[in-house]
């Protein structure tokens, strides 16, 4: 008897989500109904046609942001991640030519400053593109905005998505 149950239990979820029903904790819309899995970690930062408003809804929230300027901090998430991408490469690159400089009978000091200049050239890339991000930011924010965006800054808040 108990056996049954359970088959009907998982047939029922099985054509409810064949139907498009989905799952009721699933998130986000899908191919498969309402809800699916995923999450801006499986499809992208943007997640599905939500633009950046999945993973900055609670800034967005807290700042009260009209939509223009949710765009404009939306865009400067994505060019500040683009710019980060390839970070961890670069970290792992480094480190294996430092690992090359002391491997080595001498000190291959070549390498590690071609190591050095791969991370400044990085890091003036980086710096560019903060710089330009935070300045279309600042003029979209009003005061008050800015204020609680510079509070969030500077006390060091962790991911809230």
């Amino acid at each position: 008897m108990l056996g049954f149950l359970v088959g009907a239990v998982c047939l029922y979820a099985l054509v409810r989500t064949m139907r498009g029903g989905g799952w009721p904790y699933a998130h986000g819309p899908g191919p498969w109904g309402r809800h699916r899995w995923g999450g801006w970690r499986h499809e992208g930062w943007h997640g599905p046609g939500r633009g950046a408003r999945g993973p900055l809804r609670w800034l967005f929230e807290r700042m009260d942001t009209s939509p223009g300027q949710e765009r404009v901090i939306a865009e400067a998430a994505d060019a500040l991640r683009g710019t980060m991408r390839g970070w961890h490469d670069d970290a792992e690159r480094m480190r294996s030519d430092v690992a090359r400089s002391i491997r080595g009978e001498t000190f291959d000091a070549a390498a590690l400053e071609e190591a050095f200049a791969r991370a400044e050239a990085r890091m003036a890339t980086v710096r560019e593109t903060l710089r330009g991000q935070a300045a279309r930011v600042h003029e979209a924010l009003d005061s008050r905005q800015r204020a609680e965006l510079a509070d969030l800054l500077s006390s060091g808040w962790r991911r809230r998505w």
